[in-house]
């Protein structure tokens, strides 16, 4: 089964040139400190750097624009998830940058499911099939303190946005439903649209086919007026339609001018920064002291500091993120204005040729006459027959995709895998001294939670007796597991030590374990590293530290910069 294992975490600051490293490669790391110091930052920056969105995030980092690098282990080789100027890239052991993307459910998210094998397919509220977020994926991993101590899946409920999340998580990731079933459930729900829609048409159709009966026995009739009367109407659609196209193109016109004109600022900006690396490069090329030719005086050389070179690179960096993600958008709008013009285009032309009919003296009511009056009905009765049998057809998907669904969703196994879950929470409450009822009408999906202090413990217990389900009947990547501030509801003396036992002791398959809480003094935790973080409250980064991580950012900077 592949695993990923967390080796370091880079986070830098250049509006407040502070920055830190977090080495990480422990098997059980404790990450020790008073509330303010900056140790649930680093919790929420492991996954964030991978893409999923804490509850919460501070005002105060938000302004510090932090930069985020998360390197780690996979499949035999070193990887780093860097998140920086506002886009998520992911880069090989040598440096190179292998996929990247800014919208994390149309870019970053499907690339980083392919490189993780995670093929969980959903549908948003509108119908369409999905990739959802990383945070997804993350899920049973990780245990917030903005959301995980107060219910289920609720370590990224930001994220979370698809129907029917917390059902779906808990059946994928504990196997009782694989990857079959939510592909199959996806096509499905995409052909119960097709279905509906053609139900709608073979309904409308029949309606009409009984109106023209209903008319003169059951012989139609059409009235010459009425057909003048739906030309006019043709006429007017197309004046309005034309009112339309001309709009369009000119919204066209502005858009295709502003992309250019952002190109232009873009390139700009590039070479400037290109020029400024350059001075920076000469800057700290040239020796420490400098000797005048003309006096022999010495002079320090100081030229980066004087002129803020870093901090303008940093400005000016930002400002070609910024210009690039506007461009996209603006592209974006003429394509889709552009489409706009190519439907108009083509419904003038079928207005045309209708109205170049009634300029061939060729009437609708000619046509009705020399047919005979039944051809009308005649030709919605072929309509409706084609109608029928697409409706048919579909149906036919739907019952042989619902079959596969049923196929996927084996009741034996189903069973089996909620049975092992179910002995394995009532096990773990009773360790964790919470009291629960009958464990087989417990939900693997979610939990009753008590109030007051057993609440985490039994949240707790639900947590690692998820994990050891998922581990025992799924096949899917393993990544460490990340909780952050367990002593929730004023856990005691007695019951704050038992809970972090409990979690080192009893984490499943051996996996690597991250921990944050305030103090872990007089626990026994055998073989656990405790590393402390923060210096001054609200202030986890260091200056200190800025030039070494801005040594380790430089690199991955210039490829996102390059956008190449």
């Amino acid at each position: 089964m592949p695993r990923v294992k967390f080796i370091n975490l880079f986070l830098l600051s250049q509006v407040e040139k502070r920055a830190l490293e977090v080495p990480l490669n422990k098997q059980k790391l404790l990450i020790q400190g008073a509330n303010g110091f900056g140790k649930s930052v680093i919790m929420k920056s492991l996954f964030e750097a991978l893409g999923a969105t804490p509850n919460k995030i501070d005002n105060r980092w938000k302004l510090a624009n932090v930069s985020s690098c998360l390197e780690f282990e996979f499949a035999g080789r070193t990887w780093f998830s860097v998140k920086a100027h506002g886009i998520y890239s992911l880069f090989d052991d040598k440096g190179e940058r292998r996929f990247w993307g800014q919208r994390l459910v149309k870019d970053w998210g499907p690339k980083l499911a392919e490189f993780f094998d995670f093929r969980l397919e959903m549908v948003e509220i509108d119908g369409e099939t999905v990739t959802p977020p990383p945070a997804y994926l993350f899920a049973p991993f990780y245990v917030d303190q903005d959301g995980s101590w107060e219910n289920t899946w609720s370590c990224f409920r930001r994220d979370f946005y698809l129907p029917e999340s917390a059902s779906t998580l808990a059946d994928y990731h504990s196997g009782i439903k694989p990857d079959g079933y939510y592909s199959a459930r996806a096509e499905l729900t995409k052909e119960k649209i097709v279905l509906a829609s053609l139900e709608t048409a073979v309904e409308t159709l029949r309606q009409a086919v009984k109106k023209i009966q209903e008319i003169e026995g059951t012989t139609p009739t059409y009235d010459l007026q009425e057909f003048k009367s739906e030309c006019d109407d043709l006429v007017a659609e197309s004046e309005r339609l034309l009112a339309l196209q001309a709009g369009h193109r000119r919204s066209v016109a502005d858009l295709h001018e502003e992309a250019h004109l952002l190109r232009a600022e873009a390139d700009l900006i590039k070479r400037t920064l290109i020029e400024m690396r350059g001075e920076f490069e000469l800057a700290s090329a040239l020796p420490r002291e400098i000797e005048c030719p003309t006096c022999g005086h010495e002079y320090q050389n100081s030229l980066a500091e004087q002129f803020g070179l870093i901090e303008d690179e940093g400005v000016l960096s930002k400002a070609l993120t910024d210009a690039r993600s506007k461009l996209e958008r603006v592209v974006e709008k003429e394509t889709a204005e552009r489409g706009k013009l190519e439907a108009i285009a083509e419904s003038l032309a079928r207005i045309q040729k209708i109205l170049d009919v009634e300029k061939l003296d060729l009437s609708f009511n000619d046509v009705l006459v020399s047919a005979g009056k039944t051809e009308a009905a005649k030709i919605l009765r072929t309509s409706l027959d084609e109608k029928i049998v697409a409706a048919d057809g579909s149906r036919n998907n739907v019952e042989s995709l619902r079959s596969s669904m049923n196929e996927y969703s084996d009741r034996k196994r189903t069973a089996e895998i909620k049975k092992f879950f179910q002995g394995l929470l009532s096990d773990y409450s009773q360790r964790l001294d919470v009291q629960l009822g009958d464990p087989e009408d417990q939900s693997i999906s979610a939990i009753n939670v008590a109030r007051g202090s057993e609440g985490p413990r039994a949240l707790l217990a639900y947590y690692y007796a998820f994990l050891h389900t998922k581990m025992k009947f799924t096949d899917n990547v393993r990544f460490p597991v990340v909780i952050d501030s367990p002593n929730q509801q004023g856990q005691d003396k007695v019951h704050l030590p038992q809970m972090l036992k409990f979690i080192f002791d009893h984490v499943p398959d051996d996996a690597q374990t991250i921990v944050a809480t305030e103090d872990a003094t007089g626990v026994d935790l055998r073989d656990v590293t405790i590393a402390t973080y923060g210096e001054a409250k609200r202030q986890v980064l260091r200056e200190k530290e800025f030039d070494r991580v801005t040594a380790v950012f430089d690199p991955f900077f210039q490829k996102i910069l390059a956008m190449e």
